[in-house]
Parts: structure tokens; sequence; C-alpha cells
């Protein structure tokens, strides 16, 4: 099993952007995420930039299903389109962040990592809702709504 670490400064600037991009999708949920990831552990998962969020034996096996949030980042890496989501875990009781990927299209290792702001595109069910226009690179397609939280 690979060995855990702490979520690196950049990474959890990013993952935060991401996660208060979904506020009007989820509201104060979003609280619920945003806290946990300033202290939590993740493993590598085949390259450094898909990141599993640690949790405990209990959490893990508690989970019973998985939902990709509802809005993901766009970002440039020498004009190459980088896909920024999340993914959430269904517990019982809770939703919580369980992976976290920045992936570049082209398959190859980032150049420069992406930083949260506005020179990042927003987008939600494939269409660019906010922030910087790059659809040139990365063009809007049809994707159903967000699966509701309940």
């Amino acid at each position: 099993m690979a060995l855990s670490r702490p979520l690196a400064p950049h990474e959890r600037a990013l993952l935060d952007f991401l996660i208060e991009v979904c506020e009007p999708l989820y509201g104060k949920r979003t609280l619920q995420w945003r806290a946990p990831i300033k202290t939590c552990r993740v493993r590598e998962i085949g390259d450094s930039y898909y990141l599993a969020v640690v949790h405990d034996e209990a959490t893990e096996k508690s989970g019973c299903d998985a939902i990709t949030l509802g809005r993901d980042l766009i970002a440039l890496d020498q004009g190459i389109p980088v896909l920024i989501y999340a993914i959430l875990m269904k517990t019982p009781t809770a939703y919580l962040i369980d992976i976290f990927d920045i992936d570049r299209m082209d398959g190859r290792p980032l150049t420069a990592y992406p930083k949260p702001g506005n020179t990042l595109m927003i987008m939600e069910e494939g269409k660019r809702v906010g922030g910087a226009d790059w659809r040139h690179a990365y063009p809007e397609y049809d994707r159903p709504p967000p699966r509701k939280l309940i």
C-alpha cells in the first residue's frame, strides 16, 4: 500500500478553490468538506496528481456510493487543457472528499501546477459558468446535471 502524506499547500489551495466554486450547488455542505482538507492525508494513486484521501477503516467500509462534484475546473498547461475535479464518497451519515485529480488531457506530466483563481475555467454540466474562457482548448459539451446529494 502506498504511503500517505499531507496535502501540499498548493494542492490544498487548489482543492479548497474547487470546493469554493461548488458552494452555489451544495451550500453549507461545502464547509464540511473544507475543514478536513486542512489536516487530511492522501495517497498517490498511479501518479502524484491522482490523490485518494485516507479515511479510517470504518469510514472506508461504510462508503456506499461515489459522486463527482458538480463543477470542474479547467487549466491550460502549454496550451493543453488540464481537468481538475474531485469525487465524493457517500457514507450513511455524510459525503466526504475522497478523490482529487488533476489530469493533463494529453497524458503528459504537468509543466506548471494550476493556481486557484480567475485563470481557471469553471465548468458545470459540460458548460462554462465562470472564470477564464478556455473553450478554444476545451470545448463545451452536454453532460447530465450533477446528482443531488441526499
